[in-house]
């Protein structure tokens, strides 16, 4: 993404978010509400605000600072996509201390890297909107996050 007055956003896919546990507790919960879903992954999606494009060699460290968590199988694509990332205007912790260590690192073009959550919801058929905005509601915590 780019856009005329802001910084170039790079957008990478990261692991698995949660554990093989909590995606069986999360499941239960959303097929209590909707007996429909089928199935649910969750990997985590990094958003970084770049003064510039980065050089290859940049990228690959980016990359390579951002994999982190156990290695698992990767998270199962196809359903329905709900992306939890923190609320606008704000800046998380997590995001307050990852930017130090990038830059750190060498990586001065990263203006501000931050972490959100991709969360693949299967079903026996398409949820309609609504619906998975209201299945959101038991993947985000309201005060600190949106969908």
């Amino acid at each position: 993404m780019h856009s005329m007055n802001g910084p170039t956003v790079l957008a990478l896919s990261g692991r698995a978010a949660l554990s093989g546990f909590r995606i069986e507790k999360l499941l239960a919960r959303l097929q209590s509400l909707q007996p429909a879903v089928s199935g649910l992954s969750a990997r985590f999606m990094h958003f970084a605000a770049l003064d510039r494009p980065l050089a290859a060699e940049e990228r690959e460290r980016l990359e390579r600072l951002l994999t982190y968590g156990p290695r698992g199988a990767p998270p199962e694509l196809g359903g329905q996509t709900l992306l939890v990332v923190p609320r606008e205007g704000t800046i998380s912790p997590w995001s307050s201390k990852a930017t130090d260590i990038i830059r750190v690192c060498g990586l001065a073009a990263v203006q501000r890297v931050e972490r959100g959550v991709e969360y693949r919801l299967r079903a026996a058929h398409p949820l309609a909107p609504e619906t998975l905005q209201r299945l959101a509601g038991v993947l985000l915590d309201r005060m600190t996050e949106m969908a």
